[in-house]
């Protein structure tokens, strides 16, 4: 790939055999010789100057190019050049060629400079790459660059823009001063523009003293530039993330670099006071010092049979880290043990509720797609079957006569169902005139029917009554539990009606209609020692005022999660079939052999109908899908209970309250870990996002195999815990 050289072309790469731009036409050969590899810095039209890889027939250069035609970055640009020329003794990158390149039906011109590659690495990468500086190294390479520095003042040289980025370490460990675009000569013009300020300003955020950023640059700024980069260094964070002191305005770094000893702390915290005549004036001879005690406090030491030689740091320095170092986790573990304290009590109390029930309704609407349920048969009653039986003269009470009920008991007789259930109340007698309706009714032991307890806060206080017809056993009442956002997730199975209730069955209608299924096949229901409903060899486990995500719930009756099939549409849950199809014999071939032995649950899907519920698939659903009939509920409960004790599916389980509060409290641990591991605020961010997507990942996979485990306080946990330890870490600096 070869890039273009224009900095105004819209697309500036180009294949590497091409000789000219693609877009704007520009040659990509540069003057003659040279050809752009790749950018050795993010291109940004801000900046005056871009930095390329080059190939220089076979050899790899560094082509600097300026962008702007101003009088004053001109001359800079110039100055660099002549000062590379004169400081090739000091290893700094030697220059090749400097000139002018006119772009093609343009009269810009940009003006270049190509310069040998230093190989290796600068001193970010090395940190990205290896971490913080130990303090023998920083001693050495803190040597090294005074030393480059003394020799470059000699030459009256500022270089004005020393950073981690703009020093390289060679393949032999040697250190080097790069990048002199902001480099000037201090002569007499200059000592004399230091009075008036009218210097080019040129500075880094974060590294440059004030003087210089006033206009005033000296040699001790150049002290003060390489001062705050070892800050950087020895602690892995950017000196603008680092407090100041609000009335000294000094850096404050050194809790941050524990490792480090108090005698080389001083050093650097003399070469970055903020006052330019209160700085470190001879730093090398104290840092050749500082090294001399080093290896004095170094002892070698060789254990017999000839292994290897050990380095013994001084007892004092390993202490005083120990301590430091386990102050800081204790500081941390404690303050994670007292947010998870603090979230499981809120929780406790029900605060988090709502956020737990919506990530549970999430959770659910992930799992994987599942089948139909090939034992149900869904009749359904919309607006055009109401229609069809007025226009049929059919007397309509509750959406479904009398006569089209008859016909189609008669209908399904054929098809050989196993059970047959009506989710529409009827609290009148069958009119006389189908005295044969009213004996199915009596007789037929596969049909059951819905009546409703009291419920006051439903407009209905005294219930709604059963047919007469039916005897109490095949009786079961419709009611649902819902929750506050009137959200259907628990399945109510056994109450004890009011003694004033009209409605007397003690049994949810789906209950009711899945037991009679599995009689058939020699399953039998059975309540267990410690008063768990028991299905086959499947115990439904009961839920509690506090269960999981709910606390202090009414936990009333005998309550069961509900774990609804996994379709695309709540909807899907089983074939469905109309009213008027069935009476008007629509109904396909296949279809009428395969009801044989199904459940068959008729209700009304018809808008006007006041049966709708919201589920957990509410959330994702469309505006039209926000609540479904009470029918496709009824039927999500039916295959709830025949898929589990049939199938294998499995039932939605919890942990106890204690093995929950030990998973919220071990994230909220993770969370301190984090925040000690990584100290500057994006790195947290990265981590913490990191964790929270592990956790994420975690909660899905349980509830995928039915486990119901808190996702929302281990979470608010992960986020509060790094971010209090942060604002606690600032407040104690800034003190």
């Amino acid at each position: 790939m070869s890039y273009c050289i224009n900095p105004w072309c819209i697309d500036r790469q180009n294949p590497d055999d091409q000789d000219y731009c693609q877009s704007c036409g520009s040659s990509l050969i540069i003057n003659e010789r040279y050809r752009i590899i790749s950018p050795l810095r993010q291109l940004n039209r801000n900046h005056h100057t871009e930095i390329f890889e080059v190939d220089n027939l076979g050899t790899t250069k560094v082509l600097k190019v300026l962008t702007s035609n101003r009088l004053r970055l001109r001359e800079l640009f110039e100055q660099e050049d002549s000062i590379l020329r004169q400081l090739t003794h000091l290893g700094v990158p030697q220059v090749d060629t400097c000139f002018t390149f006119k772009l093609k039906d343009s009269c810009r011109q940009l003006h270049c400079l190509v310069m040998d590659k230093i190989p290796g690495h600068n001193l970010i990468q090395w940190l990205q790459q290896n971490g913080v500086l130990s303090e023998e190294l920083a001693i050495d390479w803190l040597l090294q660059l005074i030393k480059l520095l003394a020799e470059l003042h000699k030459e009256q040289i500022i270089h004005r823009d020393i950073k981690p980025s703009n020093i390289m370490l060679r393949p032999d460990q040697q250190l080097v001063f790069i990048d002199f675009g902001a480099a000037r000569r201090v002569t007499t013009t200059y000592i004399e523009k230091l009075d008036t300020g009218d210097i080019t300003r040129v500075y880094s955020s974060g590294y440059t003293p004030m003087e210089q950023i006033k206009g005033q640059a000296i040699y001790q700024s150049d002290f003060f530039a390489l001062g705050c980069s070892f800050v950087h260094l020895l602690t892995g964070i950017h000196p603008n993330d680092l407090p100041k002191d609000p009335q000294t305005d000094h850096l404050l770094w050194r809790d941050q670099a524990p490792h480090i000893s108090d005698e080389l702390a001083k050093v650097i915290d003399a070469m970055i006071a903020p006052i330019a005549q209160n700085r470190l004036q001879q730093p090398q001879i104290v840092l050749e010092q500082l090294k001399a005690e080093q290896c004095q406090r170094l002892q070698i030491h060789k254990f017999s049979g000839g292994k290897k030689n050990i380095f013994r740091l001084s007892k004092k320095a390993v202490f005083q880290n120990f301590v430091n170092t386990c102050s800081h986790i204790c500081e941390g573990l404690i303050l994670s043990l007292v947010i998870a304290l603090a979230i499981i009590g809120i929780r406790y109390m029900g605060m988090l509720q709502p956020f737990e029930l919506q990530a549970f309704d999430r959770l659910m609407a992930m799992r994987p797609i599942e089948q139909q349920d090939s034992r149900l048969l869904l009749v359904t009653i919309d607006e055009a079957d109401i229609q069809y039986q007025n226009q049929k003269q059919m007397p309509i009470r509750w959406s479904l006569s009398d006569q089209a009920l008859m016909e189609l008991l008669k209908k399904l007789e054929q098809y050989q169902p196993r059970t047959i259930g009506i989710d529409i109340y009827r609290d009148f007698p069958v009119n006389p005139k189908y005295p044969e309706l009213a004996n199915r009714l009596r007789s037929d032991q596969r049909f059951f029917v819905p009546c409703k307890v009291p419920s006051p806060e439903d407009g209905v206080p005294d219930g709604i009554s059963p047919p007469p017809e039916v005897p109490q056993s095949r009786l079961g009442f419709s009611d649902f539990v819902a929750d506050d956002n009137e959200v259907v997730r628990r399945h109510l199975l056994n109450l004890t009606p009011p003694i004033t209730s009209v409605c007397i069955a003690e049994y949810a209608l789906g209950l009711q209609m899945a037991l009679h299924y599995l009689d058939a096949q020699g399953v039998a229901a059975s309540i267990t020692s410690d008063e768990q409903l028991q299905i086959g060899k499947v115990i439904f486990p009961r839920l509690t005022n506090h269960t999981s995500g709910y606390q202090n719930i009414d936990a009333s009756g005998y309550q069961i999660l509900l774990n609804y099939r996994s379709l695309r549409s709540p909807l899907d849950i089983a074939q469905q079939v109309s009213l008027r199809d069935i009476l008007e014999d629509r109904i396909a071939p296949e279809l009428i052999t395969s009801v044989k032995d199904r459940i068959v649950m008729i209700g009304v899907t018809a808008p006007s109908a006041s049966d709708r519920w919201k589920t957990p698939y509410s959330l994702t659903a469309s505006a039209n899908r926000k609540q479904i009939p009470g029918i496709f509920v009824q039927a999500h409960a039916i295959a709830h209970i025949l898929s589990t004790v049939l199938d294998g599916r499995t039932l939605i389980w919890w942990w106890t309250s204690r093995l929950e509060a030990l998973w919220i409290a071990g994230w909220s641990c993770l969370g301190g870990i984090l925040a000690l591991c990584f100290r500057r605020s994006w790195h947290l961010a990265i981590a913490v996002a990191i964790a929270l997507l592990l956790l994420l990942s975690i909660c899905l996979g349980v509830f995928v195999k039915g486990g119901w485990i808190p996702l929302v306080p281990p979470a608010l946990a992960l986020i509060a815990v790094p971010v209090a330890l942060f604002c606690h870490s600032r407040q104690r600096k800034s003190q």
